[in-house]
């Protein structure tokens, strides 16, 4: 009988496990605020994404989230360190690699190097005015 309920206690762990994780999963999207401003600025991003490295759906509706939870966070960073440089750069450098290791599960390795090469590349403005003017 010790035997059967042991056994019933680890089956009902296992089962639990998993559950537990995919709503820790669901729980830390829910903790993103849902403010306007955020929620636009991601949605830009993530439009401009899709149209440089031509996403699928699924890949814009991660990207989407990853996106919102980056610029909240940079945000949050913005303020809290404001004052601390050393600290906000630290802090910046692993909101940066926490978002290329979420882009490198969504992304294809192709557009993940696209997208690498783009942030690589210099801004430079382009002159159409051929010299006159």
């Amino acid at each position: 009988m010790k035997a059967k309920i042991c056994a019933l206690v680890i089956l009902f762990a296992l089962a639990y496990m998993p559950a537990h994780a995919q709503f820790a999963e669901r729980t830390v999207e829910r903790a993103v605020p849902n403010g306007p401003v955020f929620s636009s600025e991601a949605a830009d991003l993530t439009r401009q994404m899709a149209n440089r490295l031509h996403l699928n759906e699924g890949q814009y509706v991660k990207l989407y989230a990853v996106n919102r939870t980056r610029i909240v966070q940079l945000s949050e960073i913005n303020t809290y360190y404001k004052a601390d440089e050393s600290g906000r750069t630290a802090r910046l450098a692993e909101l940066d690699a926490q978002y290329d290791q979420a882009c490198g599960r969504i992304l294809s390795a192709s557009q993940l190097s696209q997208m690498h090469q783009e942030q690589d590349a210099p801004n430079v403005p382009t002159d159409n005015s051929n010299g006159r003017g």
